[in-house]
């Protein structure tokens, strides 16, 4: 016992568990939940083979972009170009969040209650798969935000813009799939793609694509009312405000139902 012991203090810890030791000062139970996640994830070869064909389709998206062959001394076209990237890049990001982290709670299954045991509780693991989406989700889609706007040859000032567009695109869309999934559990299923495919996937699914159409119309119309000359009465900062809001209300409503049910589960 004391020599097996030794050999684990004398262990040298894997990429995994060194990546999520950088967590352990602020939260060290957070850090052992995103090590469980993690881990889980990589040993489930049907999850990392999809992610990684998934995530070779962004890239072949991406090398492609230089094809495009738009005149871009046109402003029309430059600025229709830069939001279809947009739109294009957050559809990607509403595939991976239904795909990849809806099913998150449901996979818990029926351990669900050992950690409702625990002092961290039931409500404070929802926030962890949260706050641990959005940090994924954020990192993918704004490199992948700013790699195609450079490679569209837009100025740095209109990729900082798209870059905090799909950031913002990418903690709603995370608080909406981790919010749903918990709203809609299906602890009877291991296999995230028929968790997926039920009622709760597909609703979480459509919302994404309605939530996407209104948020990249909404951000749109200020500069396609530029360049097309239309005579614009309502304040340019308007839609902003009003993607803000509708951002802000998809993304902690559900999160905020999703944690009073958990916190009642608790009980």
């Amino acid at each position: 016992g004391f020599q097996g012991a030794r050999r684990m203090r004398e262990r040298k810890p894997e990429l995994l568990e060194r990546i999520t030791n950088l967590l352990r000062p602020w939260s060290p139970p957070a850090a052992a939940l995103v090590l469980k996640d993690e881990r889980l994830f990589w040993r489930d070869p049907a999850q990392w083979i999809q992610f990684m064909i998934f995530f070779g389709l962004l890239c072949l998206y991406v090398v492609n972009l230089h094809n495009v062959a738009f005149n871009f001394q046109n402003p029309f076209w430059e600025t229709m170009i830069s939001y279809l990237n947009l739109a294009a890049s957050s559809l990607t990001l509403s595939t991976l969040t239904t795909r990849f982290v809806f099913p998150q709670f449901s996979l818990e299954g029926r351990l669900l209650w050992i950690i409702g045991l625990a002092p961290i509780g039931v409500h404070r693991v929802l926030l962890q798969k949260f706050w641990t989406s959005c940090f994924v989700t954020t990192l993918i889609t704004v490199s992948l935000m700013v790699t195609s706007s450079l490679m569209l040859h837009l100025p740095w000032l209109r990729v900082g813009f798209f870059a905090m567009a799909i950031g913002l695109m990418s903690a709603t869309l995370s608080g909406l799939s981790v919010g749903l999934g918990a709203l809609f559990p299906n602890f009877k299923e291991d296999n995230p793609s028929k968790i997926v495919s039920g009622f709760g996937g597909t609703l979480c699914l459509v919302a994404s694509f309605l939530y996407i159409t209104l948020f990249v119309s909404l951000v749109a119309l200020p500069d396609l009312a530029r360049v097309t000359k239309f005579p614009w009465t309502i304040p340019p900062a308007a839609p902003y405000i009003v993607a803000l809001v509708l951002s802000l209300s998809i993304m902690l409503f559900p999160l905020l139902l999703a944690i009073r049910r958990v916190k009642n589960l608790e009980i």
